[in-house]
């Protein structure tokens, strides 16, 4: 039989631990707009670098650190040769999310590509 008191300790344990772990997700995630919107440009010309045949990138948020140490990242909608493929892009390196993309070599036509921005705003990268 567990004592009231050691509950009471466990449970401030708990609560201190869950406090603790929620700060730093939540604190991790803290990157200006202005910021924001230059990784979105810095990772669209990244991803152009390895990915061919791209038509628009659009990104579906701001994008943010994880708080665990992972680089910034941001989710994005590619339209390849038509199709669309949800993406995580990043300014370190992207991964894939979604149907597998198709083997394009980079700087493969179409260009230039429209890049619609989290805010809205949009600009062409040749």
């Amino acid at each position: 039989m567990t004592s009231t008191r050691t509950r009471r300790l466990i449970s401030v344990i708990a609560v201190a631990l869950a406090l603790s772990l929620g700060g730093c997700v939540l604190g991790g995630n803290a990157v200006n707009k202005e910021t924001n919107l230059a990784n979105q440009r810095e990772a669209a010309i990244a991803f152009l670098e390895t990915q061919g045949g791209v038509e628009k990138i659009r990104f579906t948020q701001e994008g943010g650190l994880s708080g665990f140490g992972a680089p910034w990242a941001v989710n994005a909608v590619v339209t390849v040769n038509g199709e669309e493929y949800n993406e995580i892009l990043g300014t370190e390196r992207f991964s894939r999310g979604g149907n597998p993309l198709p083997s394009i070599a980079p700087g493969t036509a179409p260009a230039p590509v429209t890049v619609i921005y989290s805010d809205e705003s949009s600009e062409v990268i040749e």
